[in-house]
């Protein structure tokens, strides 16, 4: 009965002493309390609308009629255009483009933001219909697939605020996959531009594209680059003339539904009467309305779950810096979180419809800001022309000419290819960015977007790793002198003392590197206690590794001499701001290791301790104690000094009375050394 009294004594003990433990229970009691009140401002935070919603100014209306019209106009031929790059009937990137809308009046934190299809996004699901649609499922079924496995990521990471994992892709990431999607997605239009049939893989469409030249057929070429003249020759007029006509404005703005409208009437004159033979390949969108909403099969979610993470990180990395960059243009502020949960809901719902992922579209939210939109009501006219189109219009979009859509998507697109001096400034800047952005460009564009992205990150995030394993401890010569009892000046460090200093975080990664090269630099600058090493000869005469070591490291110091023999290793952690048990574990070692090296007097004296870290120190067991407390007085305990001026010339009694004292001091000019 004693023994179990005294065990559960102690079990209690340990755990009324155990940071953990009590950290947890405090936090968990806290969330407990605050729970109520939190949850349900968090529901309030997940629709936004009920904030601005009592607040919007009637005199707005008309700015955002205007730019929902205009936006909803802009969505019908780049739906359609999407849609094609996505390899899924036309109707489907209509289907696409209607609900987003109306979910975006209710859960958005932008003004300007436009979401629905998006080239990118239709890249990145033909990618995947390509591979899943060899085992029998319909293309817009692959697509409503990928659509909500995007969603379920985007409501994982929003909903749980974790949107700083996407920050791991650099931008000379993003610059070389986006250069090479634009690329990819132009190459993909060869076969409508020209009226030739290619083969799959961006090296095969090159060769293909200069082998048939005398195939091209002359009417689709007409229809196709007559297009992209057209559509450029707009731009530029409203680039030159815009701002001095508002006609010339909003004929500029709507350059592709023009383009859309007056070449569907000219396939429409041409081919009325030949729907089987064609002039040139025609669209034949055929849209019945609405589909009766259903969710994808589990089976085909459980296909297209794992290779849905491309597609989600480029649309929850494309929406997000959109909605930011016209926040900051346009003086507001979005939430970003917000924003990732409406993806992931609009996505997740969407995808009942058969459509394709969508995102945040540059081209048309630059449009929205140009139209003047004052709030997200403009989402419910956008969402409602396009509803509009999908009942009313479909007759017409049968005769969109396949080259008119090709010149729309190669002119929507080539805009956002990185020029050459960007990357060039990576290689002026960081070879590392450099060597990222080209390894996401070429594996993107021979291999895959998934390759193209992984591979990029993964050589990011392994350097950064090796980086800071290999951090270089370096080793202080001289210090500034500031104290009163000393003379003032650069001073050198006394021969039997050693001071390091360390410039970030000692954890499992970089632990015992940092712990070998403050060792090595010991036994390279000092000599050892003499009974000591000869101890250590007499029991292990059979290694000499770590004498050979030794030497070599003399030799390369070129030091003939035997040095000082060590008294005190100093480490200043000033810039420690996180230590694990790996860490501890290694400064343990190496202050056993000086120890035996230097005889039972030699000292490890830490400086700076953070209070995070030195709680660390005493929740693994280490005993520290700040020098300057003269209260208490710990033998066991590691002394703490509050800077490297303390902790080398401050007298510091020894277990035997011995008083470790500096040598002769001396002004030097400044200098540190690298370990």
């Amino acid at each position: 009965m004693d023994y179990i009294r005294k065990t559960t004594k102690q079990s209690q003990e340990a755990i009324a002493t155990d940071t953990t433990i009590q950290r947890t229970a405090r936090y968990s009691a806290k969330a407990v309390r605050a729970f109520p009140s939190v949850a349900g401002q968090y529901l309030l935070d997940r629709v936004p609308v009920v904030h601005w919603l009592p607040k919007y100014n009637i005199r707005w209306l008309l700015n955002d009629t205007l730019a929902g019209i205009t936006v909803g106009v802009l969505l019908i031929p780049q739906s359609l255009a999407y849609a094609k790059i996505a390899t899924i009937p036309g109707q489907f990137g209509l289907m696409s483009s209607w609900l987003p809308n109306f979910l975006y009046f209710i859960m958005g934190t932008s003004k300007d933001l436009s979401t629905g299809p998006t080239s990118l996004m239709g890249l990145l699901t033909a990618e995947i219909i390509h591979d899943v649609s060899k085992e029998g499922h319909t293309p817009q079924a692959i697509a409503s697939g990928v659509a909500m496995s995007v969603g379920i990521y985007s409501l994982v990471i929003g909903l749980l605020k974790l949107g700083f994992l996407l920050e791991f892709i650099s931008v000379p990431v993003l610059s070389g996959f986006i250069s090479a999607a634009a690329i990819v997605i132009m190459l993909g239009q060869i076969p409508s531009l020209f009226g030739i049939t290619v083969r799959s893989g961006t090296a095969n469409i090159i060769h293909d594209l200069f082998a048939k030249i005398p195939q091209y057929d002359g009417p689709t070429c007409g229809i196709g680059l007559g297009g992209i003249v057209l559509l450029v020759a707009m731009q530029k007029v409203g680039q030159r003339w815009g701002s001095k006509s508002k006609a010339i404005w909003l004929l500029a703005l709507g350059r592709s539904a023009v383009v859309l409208v007056l070449f569907t009437g000219i396939s429409y004159a041409v081919n009325k009467n030949r729907v089987d033979d064609p002039v040139w390949a025609l669209s034949k969108v055929k849209s019945d309305g609405i589909d009766t909403p259903r969710m994808p099969t589990s089976q085909l979610i459980q296909k297209v779950f794992p290779r849905s993470i491309a597609p989600f990180i480029a649309a929850s990395i494309e929406h997000l810096a959109i909605a930011k960059a016209f926040s900051r243009k346009n003086g507001y502020v979005v939430d970003p979180a917000q924003e990732l949960v409406y993806l992931g809901f609009t996505n997740f719902f969407n995808s009942f419809f058969s459509s394709m992922a969508v995102g945040g579209a540059m081209s048309r939210t630059a449009v929205n800001s140009d139209a003047g939109v004052k709030s997200p009501a403009y989402g419910l006219i956008a969402g409602g022309v396009v509803i509009l189109s999908i009942f009313k219009l479909s007759p017409a979009l049968f005769w969109i000419p396949k080259a008119t859509l090709a010149a729309i998507i190669v002119t929507a697109v080539w805009h956002i290819v990185v020029p050459l001096r960007v990357f060039y400034g990576y290689w002026r800047t960081s070879l590392v960015d450099f060597i990222t952005s080209m390894l996401a460009f070429w594996l993107t564009l021979f291999q895959s977007s998934e390759i193209g992205i992984g591979a990029a990150v993964g050589f990011n995030i392994a350097y950064q790793l090796v980086f800071k394993a290999f951090h270089r401890v370096r080793r202080v010569t001289t210090i500034d002198i500031q104290s009163n009892t000393l003379p003032a000046g650069v001073q050198t460090i006394p021969l039997d003392t050693q001071v390091f200093r360390i410039h970030q975080s000692i954890l499992f990664y970089n632990a015992y590197r940092i712990k070998n090269q403050c060792l090595d630099a010991v036994q390279t600058y000092n000599s050892g206690d003499v009974q000591t090493l000869e101890a250590q000869h007499a029991n292990r005469n059979w290694s000499v590794a770590g004498d050979r070591r030794a030497s070599r490291l003399r030799t390369k110091a070129e030091i003939l001499e035997e040095p000082v023999q060590i008294r005190a290793v100093i480490l200043d952690m000033t810039c420690v701001y996180n230590i694990d048990t790996t860490g501890l574990s290694a400064l343990k070692d190496l202050k056993a290791d000086v120890e035996k090296f230097g005889g039972k007097n030699t000292q490890l004296r830490l400086v700076g301790l953070q209070d995070r870290v030195r709680e660390r120190f005493a929740r693994f067991g280490w005993a520290v104690q700040d020098a300057s407390d003269a209260s208490k007085k710990d033998d066991k305990a590691t002394m703490v000094f509050d800077t490297v001026e303390e902790a080398v010339f401050r007298r510091v009694r020894t277990d035997t009375g011995d008083e470790i004292t500096p040598v002769d001091i001396h002004i030097v000019g400044s200098e540190k050394e690298k370990v």
